[in-house]
């Protein structure tokens, strides 16, 4: 079976490392090694067969060295439309974690937040060495996907079984931050504009804004559910803003719909943001910076979450141990215009700090 890809040999077909190893006047095992990170080969000796294997247009082939490692070097990642849409970063750094680890990405892009058994065999049918899943894993997926032993790592999830690791944005001590910071400003009665009704992700931040609001004694409005999406924040914000009974701030789950809400207050309402309403986000996306809006918001730590992810998922590809645990990173409050107190450009916390749930020592910086 032939091992590489190439241009071929005089004699035809393609080229194998038994013609490089033939060239460089070398083993076949001497050319593995080459081409294998960490193996034990002198430079002298690697550059010799890279040397052949460029006069010969040699490339190892990553079906055969899968054969015979039993890795396919693959991660699976599974993503919603939602976060592709809105928060592109992930899949970004994602990438360049996995690839830095030495495999590559294989990208599944779901319309619903949900991942079935259907979804999960089109999955395994690529031999993916690992899951990290932006997405929903029912627990008795997570149990197939154990006893079939395909490590699961989930993004902004949990398992509340305990049947996969886990990594995400520390909700709870955000918005902790951010209540505090409303407070100074004069905020006693705020809306929460929250994603689809369900969605892991604004309910984790719905549930950390009622706790932290609570606890500075100001109120917080019945949630009202959106789509993520900027257009689904600027239909929603005449219905929050009525006159008669206008709240004083509105929280969004994610900075899209926060940016619609501005866009509502100041082209469709006839409102000044802060004067009249402070508007509020959560993840810090580019536009969140832009004069046009100066949307305070909660800077979700996306670098350090995703470098986690993969060395967690890494970790479970090398050692299949039964410990499961949660690592919580904090988010940074960042000050900008859309609020009232504080100063613009101000920003409170340490993105990388953070905490863990689980039996396994876990670096968290």
């Amino acid at each position: 079976m032939a091992d590489s890809i190439g241009d071929g040999t005089e004699g035809g077909g393609r080229v194998t490392s038994y013609d490089v190893a033939r060239l460089a006047g070398v083993s076949q095992s001497a050319v593995s090694r080459a081409f294998r990170d960490g193996a034990s080969i002198s430079s002298a000796l690697r550059a010799r067969v890279q040397r052949a294997a460029r006069e010969l247009g040699y490339a190892p082939s990553n079906i055969a060295r899968a054969l015979i490692t039993q890795r396919s070097r693959l991660i699976g990642v599974l993503v919603t439309e939602t976060t592709t849409r809105n928060t592109p970063d992930i899949l970004f750094h994602l990438g360049h974690e996995i690839q830095q680890a030495g495999s590559r990405m294989l990208v599944f892009t779901l319309a619903v937040d949900r991942v079935d058994e259907d979804g999960l065999r089109d999955l395994l049918s690529f031999d993916v060495d690992g899951v990290i899943a932006a997405t929903t894993l029912a627990e008795d997926t997570l149990e197939l996907c154990a006893r079939r032993g395909l490590p699961v790592v989930l993004y902004n999830r949990h398992s509340p079984a305990g049947q996969a690791d886990s990594v995400g944005c520390d909700s709870a001590s955000g918005m902790r931050l951010l209540a505090a910071h409303l407070r100074q400003g004069g905020t006693r009665d705020a809306a929460f504009l929250a994603g689809p009704r369900g969605a892991p992700v604004s309910e984790d931040r719905l549930a950390a804004a009622r706790a932290a609001f609570a606890s500075c004694d100001m109120s917080l409005r019945p949630a009202v559910h959106a789509d993520y999406s900027h257009a689904s924040g600027r239909q929603a914000a005449p219905g929050l803003l009525a006159p008669r009974r206008r709240p004083d701030t509105i929280v969004c789950a994610n900075d899209a719909m926060a940016l619609g809400v501005i866009d509502a207050c100041r082209h469709d309402l006839g409102l000044a943001v802060p004067g009249d309403v402070a508007v509020t986000g959560f993840d810090d996306v580019a536009q969140a910076s832009w004069p046009a809006y100066a949307l305070t918001t909660l800077a979700q730590p996306i670098a350090e979450q995703t470098r986690m992810a993969v060395r967690m998922i890494v970790e479970r590809i090398e050692d299949s141990s039964p410990a499961r645990e949660r690592r919580l990173l904090l988010p940074r409050l960042v000050i900008r215009g859309s609020t009232r107190g504080g100063h613009d450009g101000d920003v409170i916390g340490r993105s990388g700090e953070g905490r863990k749930e689980g039996s396994k020592e876990a670096l968290l910086s």
